[in-house]
C-alpha cells in the first residue's frame, strides 16, 4: 500500500490541475470591429483609390465613399450644412467696390447663364455632374479645392478636358474671414501648384469659401489680380435637399446673366443626390425655354487662367 500511495497523490494532483485550468476564464478577445488609430491610418490616396468610410454600418461596396480619417474630405472650415453664416461683408457691396474684380452675375441681355459647382473634385458627386453635363453637351465652371485636385489627378483632368471652366476655391476650404491676409495668400498659392500639376493651368477664378469675404481680402485680391466669381442664384444644395425643391429655388431665382452656385462635393458625410438630380431635370428644361449654358469665363468675357 506504501509503494502506491504516491502514485495515487499523483494522481489526484494532475486531476485538481486540469479541473482548475477547464474553469479559468479565457483572456479577452480584442474586438475587431474597432479600429485603433493605427488601424485608421490612410496614406494620401485613399480618397483616389475610393476608400469606405467604417461607421458601424454596411456598405455597399459598388458604391465607394469617401474616407473620414483622409483630411482632403473634410471641408477645413466645416460642413456647409453647418458653417454657412451670415457673411462678415455684404457681397453687393464689395461688388459696387470693387466691380472690375468682383462678379456676382453677368450681362442681362441674351438669355445666356452660367452652371458653376464648389468642392470638387470627389469620386462620388463630380464624376455623375460631369456625366450629366457630357449628356447634354453642357459645359460649367467648377471651383475645386487644391487637396482635392491633388487626390483625384484623373477627375480633375477630366474636367479640363471635357471643356469646362477651372477656378480656384483655395486649398482646404478654411474660413479666410477669419485667417486673414496670409492664409489666403498661401491657400491660393498652394491651390495654384496643384491646380498646375493636374491640369496644367494657373486659375484667373476665385470663389472664396462660404462665399465670405472682407474688404481686407478683396484688397489684396485686387493686388494678385483675381477675379472673385460670387453667384446671384444659391440652389441650397448644400442642405442636402431634395430634387424638387432644388428646381425650385433656382427656377424661381434665375434670369438672364445669372451665375448659379451648386456642389459637384461637399464635406465627406453630405448627401448630394438631389443635386444630381435637379440637374438632369434642369439642364434640358432651361434649353427648351431658351437658355444658353455657357462658362463664367464666357459669361463675363474674362480669362481662365493666368
Amino acid at each position: 500500500m506504501k509503494r502506491i500511495a504516491p502514485y495515487i497523490q499523483l494522481t489526484i494532483a494532475a486531476l485538481v490541475i486540469v479541473s482548475c485550468t477547464a474553469r479559468a476564464p479565457q483572456a479577452e478577445q480584442p474586438d475587431r470591429s474597432i479600429h485603433s488609430e493605427n488601424a485608421a491610418e490612410t496614406n494620401e490616396s485613399s480618397l483616389a483609390n475610393g476608400g469606405t468610410a467604417a461607421r458601424g454600418t454596411q456598405i455597399d461596396q459598388a458604391v465607394p465613399l469617401p474616407d473620414p480619417a483622409d483630411p482632403a474630405n473634410e471641408l477645413a472650415g466645416g460642413s456647409e450644412t453647418t458653417e454657412r453664416v451670415v457673411r462678415p461683408a455684404d457681397n453687393a457691396e464689395l461688388q459696387r467696390k470693387f466691380p472690375e474684380t468682383f462678379f456676382l452675375h453677368g450681362p442681362e441681355k441674351g438669355n445666356r447663364i452660367a452652371l458653376t459647382f464648389d468642392d470638387g473634385p470627389d469620386i462620388r458627386f463630380t464624376p455623375q455632374v460631369l456625366d450629366i453635363l457630357q449628356k447634354y453637351d453642357t459645359k460649367a465652371t467648377f471651383f475645386l479645392l487644391g487637396s482635392r485636385a491633388d487626390g483625384l489627378p484623373e477627375i480633375t483632368q477630366r474636367i479640363h478636358r471635357e471643356g469646362h471652366a477651372i477656378g480656384s476655391h483655395t486649398y482646404w476650404h478654411p474660413k479666410l474671414v477669419k485667417e486673414g491676409v496670409e492664409r489666403m495668400k498661401w491657400e491660393l498659392a498652394e491651390t495654384d501648384k496643384a491646380l498646375k500639376r493636374t491640369a496644367g493651368m494657373k486659375p484667373r477664378m476665385f470663389r472664396p469659401p462660404y462665399g465670405a469675404l472682407t474688404e481686407e481680402l478683396m484688397t489684396e485680391l485686387v493686388k494678385m489680380k483675381y477675379k472673385v466669381i460670387g453667384w446671384n442664384v444659391d440652389s441650397l444644395d448644400w442642405k442636402q435637399i431634395d430634387s424638387a425643391t432644388i428646381q425650385d429655388i433656382v427656377l424661381s431665382q434665375l434670369r438672364p446673366g445669372s451665375i448659379v452656385l451648386m456642389h459637384s462635393a461637399g464635406n465627406w458625410d453630405q448627401d448630394l443626390s438631389g443635386m444630381v438630380q435637379a440637374l438632369d431635370a434642369l439642364i434640358p428644361r432651361l434649353q427648351q425655354e431658351g437658355y444658353t449654358f455657357v462658362t463664367v469665363p464666357e459669361l463675363l468675357g474674362i480669362p481662365e487662367k493666368r
